[in-house]
């Protein structure tokens, strides 16, 4: 049984070594530069140079402005557009840049069936500034994993069928030693295997939403904010300044009182 035994585990732990141990799963590069508005979105993903597989990873990027009167219902629409697809907002950010003009980005999570006609519906909401989708197919990684997983498998059965045979407490302990490293690559490729699927259920669209860039100098509502931002700051410096000098001025106003009356 010894012989056995161990003639099966230099044999495994050879395989193993030349196989399970010498490749890695590094997450697919996924994304690409803003591509001219000249080209359509249709456009842009028939150029591709990706294949289409079953697990095609997708997403885009795009940005557009709007004027100020219109920026808080377009984040609004849109955000009611993703909940209509039954997707999610993984995260967002809102700024605001020097002239007092915001910008918000969000990142919207899509089931991959309905991407495309959920960008269609994006698309006429507002004129694009600029839009780029990718599409990554990592189909021969998960069928690679999937290789890999049967392999293993079937090398944890072959060990659990001469761990059950073993008679000696070192050949058994030997065998679940072996066992356990087995167990490690098995959870490691379905946790790849696993992001893999994650990735490709659902695509991504990174939107940015820019208020009155290129057109704020002509636009009223910009002005009229401006300016009641000013108001408001003058208003706030005044009381400010108020609550500081009327103590004070109230306090030489009673100490010249009394010298007065002295």
């Amino acid at each position: 049984m010894s012989k056995k035994l161990l003639l099966f585990i230099f044999v495994f732990i050879s395989c193993s070594n030349n196989g399970i141990q010498s490749e890695g799963y590094p997450e697919p590069f996924i994304g690409g530069g803003v591509e001219d508005m000249s080209l359509s979105r249709s456009e842009s993903i028939s150029n591709s140079s990706t294949s289409q597989g079953d697990y095609i990873i997708k997403t885009a990027y795009a940005s557009t402005d709007v004027s100020s009167s219109n920026f808080n219902s377009t984040i609004k629409s849109v955000e009611n557009m993703v909940k209509s697809y039954e997707g999610n907002i993984s995260n967002t950010y809102l700024s605001t840049n020097y002239q007092g003009l915001q910008s918000y980005s969000l990142t919207a999570n899509i089931p991959a069936e309905d991407f495309e006609a959920f960008l269609s519906e994006v698309e006429e909401l507002s004129s694009f500034t600029s839009i780029s989708s990718n599409a990554n197919d990592v189909t021969r990684y998960v069928v690679d994993i999937d290789s890999r997983l049967k392999s293993l498998y079937g090398e944890k059965e072959a060990l659990q069928d001469i761990k059950d045979e073993a008679t000696s407490t070192s050949d058994k302990l030997q065998v679940q030693s072996q066992l356990r490293y087995i167990n490690q690559d098995i959870e490691m490729l379905e946790g790849q295997k696993e992001f893999y699927e994650n990735s490709t259920s659902f695509s991504t669209l990174t939107l940015e939403i820019r208020e009155g860039s290129g057109v704020s100098l002509f636009s009223w509502n910009y002005y009229v904010q401006r300016a009641l931002g000013w108001t408001e700051s003058i208003i706030g410096i005044s009381v400010s300044i108020s609550i500081i000098l009327i103590p004070i001025g109230f306090i030489f106003f009673v100490i010249r009182k009394l010298r007065n009356k002295k």
